[in-house]
């Protein structure tokens, strides 16, 4: 096991985008107190792509920081925003090019063009890595993933999310068969291994959950 720096974890680990690929960064309102005062657990308050990932981590970070955020009357608080990014790269090209296809279909009723291009980003994502999102510190959920090749787990507040590359796996559909975890696919986004308001989030690179049972 080794932990990896915010550098490493987008320069050596994620997979290299091509020329028409992009990861793409949100802030999001996501705490469970949000949710209580009625905002969504997932409310994307910014976006950002086509930007080196370390600058764009920087670049949000200087939002969170700076900008006050408000949601149908509710501020929200610097510790309800996390800087996650979509975990596999986004073929902007590509969505670019069904954006604007959609936006002449329908420009008699004037729509917006960036909420078409906000829905299409997700279908056009180059999918490498299934995320296992385990909503708990119990050994037994963890075990029975023993025999499978996770790459890396990111620590978060209740649990893990453990990574596993659609190349290292004889047949995905194992995933689908785990207890008590969800299955994330190719638009699941991950935490940023960086402070996160509340906690703050690490990657640690792996080669099997026996490992990740010790950081119990």
């Amino acid at each position: 096991m080794r932990k990896l720096t915010v550098e490493e974890y987008f320069n050596s680990y994620l997979p290299k985008p091509n020329e028409e690929e992009t990861y793409l960064f949100y802030l999001i309102s996501r705490c469970r107190e949000a949710k209580e005062q009625g905002l969504k657990i997932d409310k994307v308050l910014y976006r950002i792509w086509n930007v080196e990932p370390l600058k764009a981590v920087k670049i949000l970070s200087a939002i969170r920081d700076n900008v006050e955020f408000e949601v149908r009357g509710i501020k929200v608080k610097k510790e309800w925003i996390k800087i996650m990014h979509v975990l596999n790269p986004v073929n902007i090209s590509k969505a670019s090019k069904e954006a604007v296809i959609r936006y002449m279909q329908e420009c008699e009723r004037k729509p917006d063009i960036s909420m078409i291009l906000f829905s299409e980003l997700p279908r056009h994502i180059d999918f490498k890595i299934f995320m296992i999102d385990v909503d708990s510190k119990d050994p037994k959920v963890l075990e029975q993933m023993k025999g499978l090749k996770p790459r890396l787990v990111i620590t978060t507040r209740r649990g893990f999310h453990i990574h596993f590359w659609k190349e290292d796996l004889e047949d995905p559909q194992l995933l689908f068969k785990l207890k008590d975890v969800e299955v994330k696919t190719r638009d699941s986004i991950e935490y940023v291994p960086i402070s996160q308001g509340s906690f703050t989030p690490e990657a640690f690179e792996i080669n099997d959950v026996e490992e990740i049972i010790n950081l119990i």
